[in-house]
């Protein structure tokens, strides 16, 4: 490729041609990302692309991919509850608590994460691809599809990739702590100086040439970024033509005071990659995978035209034709004036006075037919039924079955999520656990919230290790040492009168060279609590019915092991059940314990 001399003329071109030229993705399948987007995103929100959006002569547009988008948002969505942190020392293993309960109780509050994946998820869903841009801060930053001014449409980090910006003036000052307007990174303007040159339009993304722009209530500041191999004199006047170099260019098309056309906010070289690019359903040769509008885009085109043709016959159908063998009768009266009730005179040689014109009228029903057959072929499409969207099953479907449907259609989602599974842990691993590890080595006191398993943890734990720190302290001081059981229970009373809520400590540097890792939990391995709730209660419901002496029995508590170990619950409750019994071990007969072997039978089928 033969580059523009000048970064400006390049970025003109390379807009140009990303916003007209479509790419062959197969022999009879031309692709163009811009409209690509474009399209998906006024069909989400019920829009006609090129068709007066009007309220009083807007064509109806019958939804039907907003419904299945929303299930999908839900299917494969994240929280910040999913992500488990782990050190990768084995002696450190205990830090992990700490970290984890940081990470929910501190870190993803003053950080608003949530909001990152909740819209990291919709842009995947929608449109086949998410950009994620490394942040200043701790948050990575979405870079929204629309923002693009051109790229690579076979693929999207594969050569330079430009976007476009708007900003407020108060958002570019803000930049400045960034290097940007500074004479010394390469700027030919400073940001004051630009945003005197700003006007109050601002463009829509994505538009096509020509479109007028929007008339903003304060100034607008049109930037563009552009990262990528680029020519060395793009950064140096002096630099060869022929050389590429990675750099990260800043600009916008404003004039100079010395009339030249086009300023420089910002330029540098770029060491490291701080873009990342996922798409969960690829297809070859394109830059964005299946997205969710796309994949059922032709039913709701069609179901579009059958509720357009609908309204047609509604609007035919309810005009009201008259006629008459009175010749003069329409020229005496002004019909279409008179009011309600008003009386007019007929010919007194008129045979058949005024009648009504006969309309035939058309089966409605066929078209609302087609509409419903186009809606669940839609949801076929997308791999969203019926019971996933909660609608009620035929009469007499039996629960269980429908709960089974329900499983079983929610794994194509769960499949897709556990992608984004593992490209969200590669950004939280390159960007998030660096900036978090920086923090909590300087030492973080915190309230928190335990949960009775994370309180036992504690109490397990923390009141003996206090105990023998008192210890030292009073062999330190001449004192004789209190009892190691005695100063525990103290230590663990102290624990309690708190309750759950607890006061937690990270200490100056505990963390240092320790090297941690993250992993988001997959959605099929995650509990399904209502199954899981109703596991526990049949097996605590046929436990219960046993003699105390059955329970204690080893053939017992094996089945019981067995059981939980089938059903997905841990076998270490098991301990919590047999405490409090007692008794003597008798011989129990196998008989006895039938009802525990046939619920283990049942349990290993349905797990």
């Amino acid at each position: 490729m033969i580059f523009p001399s000048t970064i400006f003329e390049y970025v003109v071109l390379e807009e140009t041609v990303y916003k007209t030229r479509e790419i062959q993705v197969g022999e009879n399948w031309p692709w163009n990302m811009a409209q690509h987007i474009s399209l998906s995103f006024h069909m989400k929100h019920g829009k006609y692309l090129n068709i007066s959006n009007d309220p009083r002569t807007k064509p109806p547009f019958n939804n039907i991919i907003l419904p299945i988008l929303e299930f999908r948002y839900a299917a494969e969505d994240r929280d910040v509850e999913d992500i488990i942190f782990e050190t990768e020392e084995p002696e450190k293993q205990h830090l992990s608590f700490l970290i984890k309960k940081y990470w929910d109780d501190v870190f993803t509050i003053e950080n608003n994460l949530d909001e990152f994946l909740d819209d990291a998820i919709e842009e995947k869903v929608d449109y086949g691809g998410v950009l994620i841009k490394k942040g200043a801060g701790a948050v990575p930053e979405l870079l929204p599809l629309q923002t693009i001014a051109f790229c690579d449409q076979t693929d999207i980090l594969g050569g330079p990739i430009g976007f476009k910006f708007n900003f407020s003036p108060e958002a570019l000052k803000r930049k400045a702590k960034l290097d940007w307007g500074d004479e010394k990174k390469g700027a030919s303007i400073t940001i004051d100086r630009l945003i005197t040159l700003a006007t109050k339009e601002k463009d829509a993304s994505n538009t096509t040439q020509g479109v007028q722009a929007n008339q903003v209530t304060g100034k607008n500041i049109e930037i563009y970024i552009v990262r990528g191999s680029l020519p060395e004199n793009y950064l140096n006047d002096k630099g060869d033509t022929e050389k590429l170099i990675n750099q990260v260019q800043v600009v916008g098309f404003y004039q100079d005071e010395k009339g030249k056309k086009g300023v420089t906010l910002y330029k540098a070289k770029e060491t490291e990659s701080v873009l990342k690019f996922h798409a969960p359903k690829k297809i070859f040769n394109r830059a964005l995978g299946w997205g969710g509008v796309e994949a059922v885009l032709d039913p709701q085109i069609w179901a579009n035209f059958a509720e357009i043709h609908k309204n047609n016959l509604l609007k035919s159908a309810s005009k009201n034709r008259l006629y008459t063998d009175d010749d003069n009768y329409a020229n005496r009266n002004k019909i279409r004036d008179m009011e309600n009730d008003e009386i007019t005179t007929i010919d007194k040689e008129s045979r058949y006075g005024i009648r009504q014109i006969p309309v035939g009228v058309v089966n409605i029903q066929l078209f609302d037919n087609r509409v419903a057959e186009l809606e669940a072929h839609a949801q076929k499409l997308a791999g969203v039924t019926d019971p996933l969207l909660g609608k009620p099953p035929p009469a007499g479907t039996p629960f269980r079955l429908q709960e089974r449907v329900v499983f079983e259609g929610k794994k194509p989602h769960e499949r897709t999520a556990g992608k984004f599974d593992k490209f969200l842990e590669e950004i939280m691993n390159d960007w998030v656990i660096p900036h978090m590890g920086r923090e909590i080595t300087k030492g973080k006191v915190f309230l928190s919230t335990l949960t009775s398993d994370q309180m036992e943890y504690i109490l397990q734990r923390v009141p003996r290790n206090r105990a023998v720190k008192a210890q030292w302290e009073q062999v330190l001081s001449g004192q004789i040492p209190e009892d190691l059981e005695v100063l525990t229970e103290k230590e663990k009373q102290k624990i309690l009168q708190s309750g759950n809520l607890q006061i937690l400590e990270i200490l100056k540097d505990e963390f240092k060279n320790v090297r941690m890792k993250v992993k988001v939990r997959v959605s099929s391995k995650q509990k399904d609590m209502a199954q899981f709730t109703d596991k526990l209660v049949n097996i605590l419901r046929q436990y219960l019915t046993l003699p105390p002496e059955v329970k204690q029995d080893p053939v017992t508590i094996e089945l019981l092991s067995q059981i939980l170990e089938a059903s997905g619950i841990s076998p270490a409750s098991l301990g919590k059940l047999t405490t409090a019994f007692a008794a003597p071990i008798p011989q129990i007969p196998e008989e006895a314990t039938k009802p525990l072997r046939e619920l283990a039978k049942r349990e290993v089928i349905t797990a």
